[in-house]
């Protein structure tokens, strides 16, 4: 029954770690709640935060060299107050801490106060070094308030047009784009696709040209990432494209998905369709769970290595070669945020191509999050633990809290809006319209508009919740689209309201690059929706439907009519329409594309120029 393990988990917090042995020393890390807290407070001894997850190989190192240090773990438990957080399992916390990401180490005073965070390892002498350094200064009451600290959420709202977030918003990403290689960032490649699917919108709406050169550029840079045998796209490049972590992260498969379906339409190169196929095939056949939802990563470790043979020589390998030194460990647990993600992008993948494999396997994953995963109140749990998961050898406990978190929510409602429209299935319909209460209920912000990342707490108190930039991004799309398909204009404004409490000049230049997904919303809200309904029965409305689906428009909304709306046609027509206009009824498939392009923002002023 969907929902049936909700009402056990609500609540609680399952710490699954492993006890230690008799005698065996460890750090007696915490769980992120109001009981941390006030031990440091009680003690006034400083907080330690460390968040990462199990797919992150720094992680790894720095809990077996680093936390298994006898100095380490004796100054830890005596003097601080150890916390740490799985960022795949609490979202919330795991966003707070990105920009750090990973591992994210933050230290605090002991009122929750942020003194400084570090990204990455480091070594046991160089921690330990840190250690002491900040335990110095807290007795002396040198620490200070950390500048970089993760914002609050804001109490204002932005004013004037959304053009001028828009404006921003370019300029940001423009800036940091590698107009030589491709892609954002400097040492690393950033893999997330949102960056790059704003500019093929770009191209597409305003004929830029440029912009599409760049959208190519960087999904030929995700080409190089693929792994030729197995397949599947390694995680994040280090100065050049081929040069890569050979971790494949659950993330980088669905970026992946999403960039090659743009590149698809874009272009109509098959060099994309096979790189869809490579990834479809990575998932397919090592990511899949019994149930047909999908694991969060291959580590880099498992097969025989050594020094002389790494783990780019094990990639290097044939089928055989690699099975005979032994395969990459898989993280199996299987959360709900980056699931939506996947299945948006295999949405995408048919979409674009026509290949109904894409679709089937989207919707077995779907099904099986909504039956295991959504609650009586709408909204859907972010993990439970399953039996093919390795409690044990985990670096970060298995912790179940239960909670709603913005991101899952947003993303996995995308995910079954674009199935609604993949399918014309009211059943997606439905599940998007009870994610979307669910999502109202629990984290909107009635007073200034926004979402939380997650649920009111007693930690608030002490550190401020959040209003994340680009899950917030990620939730306008989706309350602006329903808005959009459901003719509720009410859903339509609190999109452009959540956009306008969220960012913030200050918050946007804080995050830099990263405000893809915030880049998307607002091209889609500024150029407006497109709407692809279809009214009448019979097979025309089949043939009707794919041939919206064949046009490449990021700003649609493809449904069958509901009855009511337009007076029944002899036969199955669309009618394609925004805010300003509509067309007459288009009954052949061949002149859907045609019809579609007059509502293309460059399209309309070129033939408004014509006019007399």
């Amino acid at each position: 029954m969907r929902g049936q393990r909700w009402a056990a988990a609500m609540g609680l917090l399952l710490s699954l770690a492993a006890p230690a042995a008799p005698g065996e020393m460890r750090i007696e890390w915490l769980p992120w709640g109001i009981a941390a807290f006030e031990e440091a407070r009680r003690s006034q001894r400083p907080i330690i935060v460390n968040v990462g997850h199990e797919g992150c190989t720094a992680c790894r190192m720095m809990e077996e060299h680093t936390f298994s240090d006898a100095r380490v773990i004796e100054l830890m438990n005596r003097d601080f107050v150890p916390i740490k957080v799985d960022s795949e399992m609490q979202p919330d916390i795991g966003e707070r801490y990105s920009d750090w990401a990973w591992p994210a180490t933050a230290f605090l005073k002991p009122d929750g106060t942020q003194v400084f965070a570090i990204r990455g390892s480091r070594r046991a002498d160089d921690f330990t070094a840190l250690l002491e350094r900040v335990l110095a200064r807290h007795a002396a009451g040198e620490l200070r308030t950390d500048e970089l600290a993760p914002y609050g959420a804001a109490r204002t709202v932005r004013d004037g047009p959304l053009e001028a977030i828009r404006a921003q918003v370019r300029g940001q990403l423009d800036s940091s784009f590698d107009d030589a290689r491709g892609g954002w960032g400097q040492a690393k490649i950033l893999e997330v696709a949102e960056p790059t699917l704003q500019l093929f919108m770009r191209a597409h709406l305003y004929d830029d040209v440029g912009a599409l050169a760049c959208g190519v550029k960087t999904a030929d840079g995700f080409l190089k990432q693929l792994d030729p045998v197995w397949g599947g796209m390694f995680y994040a490049s280090f100065g050049r494209w081929d040069q890569v972590v050979r971790e494949k992260r659950l993330e980088s498969q669905a970026a992946a998905l999403q960039l090659f379906a743009a590149a698809l339409y874009s272009t109509e190169d098959d060099e994309y369709l096979a790189g869809l196929r490579n990834v479809h095939r990575y998932l397919r056949d090592w990511m899949r769970s019994p149930e047909g939802v999908f694991y969060a990563n291959h580590k880099d470790v498992g097969p025989e290595l050594s020094d002389a043979f790494t783990i780019d020589d094990y990639y290097r390998l044939g089928d055989a070669e690699r099975r005979a030194r032994g395969v990459p460990m898989l993280d199996a647990a299987v959360y709900t945020d980056v699931n939506g993600r996947v299945i948006q992008g295999l949405v995408r993948a048919f979409e674009a191509s026509g290949d109904r494999k894409f679709l089937q396997t989207a919707i077995v994953a779907a099904n099986h999050l909504v039956r295991s995963r959504q609650t009586p109140a709408g909204w859907m749990t972010q993990f439970e633990a399953n039996e093919d998961l390795d409690i044990e050898g985990r670096v970060h406990a298995v912790t179940t809290t239960g909670h709603p978190y913005l991101r899952a929510q947003a993303h996995f409602g995308l995910a079954t809006l674009a199935l609604y429209q993949a399918t014309g299935e009211e059943r997606w319909r439905n599940t998007t319209r009870e994610i979307i209460s669910g999502l109202l209920g629990a984290l909107l912000d009635t007073e200034l508009g926004g979402f939380f990342s997650g649920p009111a707490s007693a930690v608030d108190s002490i550190v401020s919740r959040r209003k994340p930039l680009e899950d917030n991004a990620a939730a306008a799309r989706l309350l602006y689209w329903f808005g959009v398909l459901d003719k509720n204009e009410e859903l339509k404004t609190l999109a452009v309201s959540t956009v306008r409490a969220t960012a913030l000049p200050k918050i946007v230049a804080h995050e830099g690059r990263v405000t893809g997904s915030l880049a998307v919303t607002l091209e889609l809200l500024t150029a407006g929706y497109v709407e692809f309904s279809v009214v009448g029965s019979g097979a025309g409305v089949a043939d009707l439907l794919a041939a919206g689906r064949r046009v490449y428009e990021p700003r649609r909304v493809l449904h069958p009519e509901l009855p009511g709306r337009y007076a029944e046609p002899q036969h199955a027509a669309m009618y394609i329409c925004n805010d300003d206009q509509c067309t007459v009824p288009i009954t052949d498939p061949e002149d859907v594309q045609a019809k579609a392009r007059g509502f293309i923002p460059a399209v309309m002023q070129a033939t408004e120029s014509t006019l007399p």
